[in-house]
């Protein structure tokens, strides 16, 4: 209970851009996204990776998605101000390392293509509705 009223807070939070950058950064290294010495949030160390790694960074990325559609929502009902753009581009910058790395089993691949759809199919929404509501 404790740990979503933590996570409404962070949600409604109008904090200045710089916090919330830092916030990010802590919170993907604390999920494992941040790897390294100076990698800069890569989630891959190389190109390369084990189906129980993409596993654990699909389902990293996944969390990322489904709070990015959450803050769109929030913003697309009136109670943020601003579209997560950063989050947005930070998400964006995830999927284009997913996609890149090479996977060594079929059934990884067809995980990432799975989720790679769903995000696409989630940005058109978010891109329709942003221009709707520029339009109103």
């Amino acid at each position: 209970m404790a740990r979503d009223d933590e996570k409404r807070k962070s949600l409604f939070d109008d904090d200045d851009e710089d916090a919330s950058a830092d916030e990010l950064r802590l919170k993907a290294k604390k999920a494992g996204l941040a790897g390294g010495k100076e990698e800069k949030g890569k989630l891959f160390s190389n190109n390369q990776a084990d189906s129980q790694t993409v596993d654990q960074k699909l389902a990293d990325v996944k969390a990322m998605m489904d709070q990015t559609h959450q803050l769109y929502q929030h913003y697309f009902n009136g109670i943020e101000k601003r579209p997560p753009i950063e989050k947005a581009r930070l998400l964006e910058s995830r999927i284009a390392e997913l996609q890149r790395v090479q996977l060594s089993t079929p059934t990884s691949k067809f995980k990432i293509s799975q989720f790679i759809l769903q995000y696409r199919t989630f940005r058109d929404l978010w891109d329709r509705k942003l221009r709707d509501k520029e339009r109103a």
